[in-house]
């Protein structure tokens, strides 16, 4: 048996853009977290928070990494936060976690409403 963790819209706010102007200013994006598992969590029979990811935590996680970073290119957000989960998932799940990550931004664009980059295993 499989599972599988699905974060919708989670919103970060990021020092993004091809300029430093663009950078000046964080910028909202959001992210769609698709964490896949190899087995049933233990937390489906237990009902105990400890034994799965809570996504508060997470969420308050991935925003404190961009804290301090800035990133050009979605692209290169996408491929550090994907290096990020892959680590700090590692250390809290046993077993196999596929992770697909999609970052939306909606760039200043007139012609364009939003731009996506995904990344997976």
């Amino acid at each position: 048996m499989y599972s599988q963790l699905i974060l919708e819209k989670l919103n970060l706010l990021v020092k993004l853009g091809h300029t430093a102007e663009e950078r000046q200013l964080p910028q909202r994006v959001s992210l769609q977290i698709k964490l896949s598992f190899d087995r049933l969590l233990e937390a489906c029979i237990n009902d105990n928070l400890l034994c799965t990811i809570c996504y508060a935590d997470l969420a308050d996680d991935l925003q404190q990494f961009c804290e301090n970073r800035s990133f050009k290119l979605i692209e290169a957000l996408a491929y550090q936060l994907y290096q990020f989960l892959k680590i700090k998932l590692s250390k809290k799940i046993m077993g196999k976690i596929n992770i697909f990550l999609c970052i939306t931004k909606n760039p200043q664009l007139a012609k364009l409403e939003q731009a996506s980059f995904s990344i997976s295993d």
